[in-house]
């Protein structure tokens, strides 16, 4: 059960060039070990504002935005059955240059040239390799290749780079809907090296899916290098150096709220002081940070400081004022409080990620984050509805955020109102979000207005962008097909 209950009606609305990222209901899947480089840029944040932390990241969003970022388990393209057993084809469709972006022109960062990939470490000799899929497709086969000895893997990848070293056919999914196979690296590899996926469905539209995972081939086991610096910037002091706020007395809780950069609240804690924890309630506070974001947050706030001896972050237990808020980047700070016990409600609020807010109006094409505001007590259920506005089509995100591309809208000033209602011990909180999208400037094509759209017909072969009419509805394939009825297709399938 989430802990989540809305306070306050303002709305967190972040506009984008593209959307933020989420395990959306059509997406497809990532290599996971080894990480393709979509998923890694993720994974390592920067995208919503500011800059990736990885100099190639950051490229690929200054080149294509966040949308491939968005889209990181949906690399693919469609090569029509049976034309995509045939390998010419396939590299026709996906041309050399193009390859870690199955030639999608809105992905092209991801393949542009550059040398600060971040890599995976993987022994010679075999290893498991793993896909997390989204959603499942069988039958399907797969192919796996790596780029040959003394290919310059910083360049755009062209197929003569590669050489096939495994196959697999129909392969089953695991009950965690995660791909398993075993790879074989050769014996006489090393140095920096890029694996290449394609992994084929076997239907008639032909989707197929391309993953590039940089990896560097050692003769040891992958690790994960430990630290040997600080990799978190130090803020203030954990507990002030104030008397009022160190002798917390029986009954009484000690609290402690994460912000933002911001200044909004992003998690709280608190710890009620009894007999058993009156003389160590500073360490138990520090851990419930600590435990909450490790596990949620891969440690990017600690409350302690940098062991130099040990090389790595520790709480120093006896040391009260000299312990101290830890922050990936500076993007938060702490406070502490001291409270009586019926001033303060205890709250683990479930954040979305630190990440900035801007103006609510948006021009046509951006995307739109409507973000759950802050949020304390049991909750049993969230749920958005659009309630002012021409309807529009939305995704959910991970953290329950929605998210609107306006590209699929109209190119008109228009306003649009959503409510997020939270239900939970039978009560229910609604709050209304709100933006506006402002039109880019539009210059009128000459000539007549625009033919008549056909009404959709089973025994007409469609290609993708073609629009057609049917049960008083408009709908835009998506790729080829034929016979799939309107409306039956699903919220992502091939008529939308």
């Amino acid at each position: 059960m989430k802990k989540m209950n809305l306070i306050g009606a303002a709305a967190a609305i972040s506009a984008l060039y593209v959307g933020i990222p989420s395990q959306q209901a059509q997406a497809h899947g990532w290599a996971e070990f080894p990480e393709a480089r979509q998923s890694i840029c993720y994974e390592q944040g920067g995208l919503w504002s500011g800059t990736p932390p990885n100099a190639a990241c950051a490229q690929a969003k200054e080149i294509s935005g966040t949308y491939p970022f968005i889209q990181r388990n949906e690399f693919a393209i469609n090569i029509p059955a049976p034309t995509y057993n045939d390998m010419d084809v396939v590299k026709a469709a996906i041309p050399d240059g193009s390859l870690c972006y199955a030639n999608d022109a809105q992905k092209r960062g991801m393949g542009a040239e550059h040398s600060a990939w971040t890599r995976t470490e993987l022994s010679t000799g075999e290893f498991e390799y793993v896909f997390n899929a989204t959603a499942p497709h069988n039958p399907s086969f797969w192919q796996f290749y790596l780029t040959k000895p003394g290919v310059d893997v910083s360049k755009p990848l062209n197929w003569d780079d590669l050489e096939l070293i495994q196959e697999y056919g129909n392969v089953a999914v695991g009950a965690d809907r995660k791909y398993r196979m075993n790879i074989a690296i050769p014996a006489d590899r090393s140095g920096d090296a890029i694996l290449y996926t394609r992994w084929q469905r076997e239907d008639p539209v032909g989707e197929g899916f391309y993953n590039c995972s940089d990896i560097t081939i050692t003769g040891d086991a992958p690790i994960d290098p430990e630290p040997t610096e600080p990799y978190l910037e130090q803020g203030d002091a954990f507990i002030p150096d104030d008397v009022s706020l160190t002798t917390p007395q029986l009954g009484e809780s000690v609290n402690y709220k994460v912000f933002n950069k911001n200044g909004e609240i992003h998690s709280s804690f608190s710890l009620e002081i009894t007999e058993d924890n009156q003389l160590d309630w500073d360490r138990l506070l520090a851990s419930q940070v600590n435990g909450y974001y490790q596990d949620q947050y891969e440690g990017n706030v600690f409350i302690g400081r940098w062991h130099a001896e040990m090389t790595h972050y520790m709480y120093f237990q006896g040391q009260l004022h000299n312990n101290f808020f830890n922050s990936k980047d500076l993007m938060g700070y702490g406070e502490f409080s001291i409270t009586a016990n019926n001033e303060f409600i205890e709250a683990v609020i479930t954040p979305t990620v630190l990440k900035s807010i801007v103006d609510a109006t948006v021009t046509h094409g951006e995307y739109v984050v409507l973000t759950p505001a802050n949020s304390q007590g049991e909750i049993e259920q969230l749920s958005w509805m659009q309630v002012s506005g021409l309807p529009v089509e939305t995704e959910l995100g991970q953290n329950d955020e929605l998210i609107i591309n306006t590209a699929l809208l109209e190119n008109t000033a228009q306003t649009f109102s959503f409510e997020l209602t939270a239900a939970g011990q039978g009560e229910e909180d609604k709050t209304i979000y709100s933006f506006s999208v402002a039109p880019t400037d539009v210059e009128p094509g000459p000539g007549p207005g625009p033919e008549p759209i056909d009404q959709w017909s089973a025994a007409k072969v469609y290609n993708g962008g073609e629009t057609v009419t049917h049960n008083n509805q408009q709908w835009t394939a998506q790729w080829w097909t034929q016979g799939e009825e309107p409306g039956t297709t699903g919220e992502w399938g091939v008529w939308r």
